[in-house]
């Protein structure tokens, strides 16, 4: 019986290491995806903004091609001005010109607004691009360190696993099935140590004639209270 709560206790202690061992792996995967995420963003990010300028820069070329087609109007109505024999079509030459500069005018200015906008957007590029390089640089560093520990804790964990195969091949099936779904259900703590009459997994007393029996080391028993398997440890 000593035997058999022996290789429960090492049990125990080697499924606590591998869960803390994966854990730290979970860890450093997470650790891992989050500087993938953070590039993801901010690319994304970018490439929006980049987006929003050649939008932008099409529409001021368009603004720009309309101008000096609208120039090259006003320039050609003007040259018929010495032409022109009465006062009325003079006049009317004349407004036709005056129009066509205000609507210049009017394409100038939303221009130069598309311009200060395009101007904006490039320092948000600039902030972007700088963003994203300090994170890829971050990444790359912390990265090789994250994959290297990865690595290790594998070849821990896979250690740990196969020790763990032989301490629970020693062990009853129905033994072993009762100590799993202990430490499923109790938090990784199937077993907890009584003492001074209680069982410390619940803190809880223990009738005296189990704590009693529990000394004696004679059979599997467990708390009446949070059902863990008791061990007490006997002075040799």
């Amino acid at each position: 019986m000593k035997n058999k709560m022996n290789l429960l206790r090492d049990l125990q202690e080697i499924d606590q290491e591998i869960s803390a061992i994966e854990t730290t792996r979970h860890g450093y995967r997470s650790e891992l995806d989050a500087f993938e995420a953070d590039v993801v963003r901010v690319q994304e990010m970018l490439d929006q903004l980049n987006q929003e300028v050649a939008q932008l820069q099409q529409t001021e070329a368009e603004l720009q091609q309309g101008l000096l087609k609208e120039q090259d109007n006003v320039r050609r109505v003007e040259a018929r001005l010495p032409e022109i024999q009465t006062q009325k079509e003079y006049v009317a030459v004349l407004k036709e010109i005056d129009i066509a500069k205000k609507s210049n005018k009017d394409v100038e200015e939303q221009m130069r607004a598309q311009l200060q906008e395009i101007s904006v957007l490039e320092e948000d590029i600039a902030e972007k691009e700088g963003e994203l390089k300090a994170i890829q640089e971050k990444s790359e560093a912390r990265g090789a360190e994250l994959k290297q520990l990865l690595t290790e804790s594998e070849a821990m964990l896979l250690k740990r696993t196969q020790t763990r195969e032989s301490v629970a091949a020693a062990l009853p099936a129905s033994l072993l099935r009762k100590y799993h779904t202990l430490f499923k259900r109790r938090g990784g703590m199937a077993l907890a140590l009584a003492s001074n009459g209680a069982c410390l997994g619940c803190n809880m007393q223990l009738p005296p004639q189990q704590y009693n029996k529990l000394l004696e080391v004679a059979e599997i028993q467990n708390c009446p209270h949070c059902n863990r398997i008791l061990y007490v440890e006997v002075d040799v």
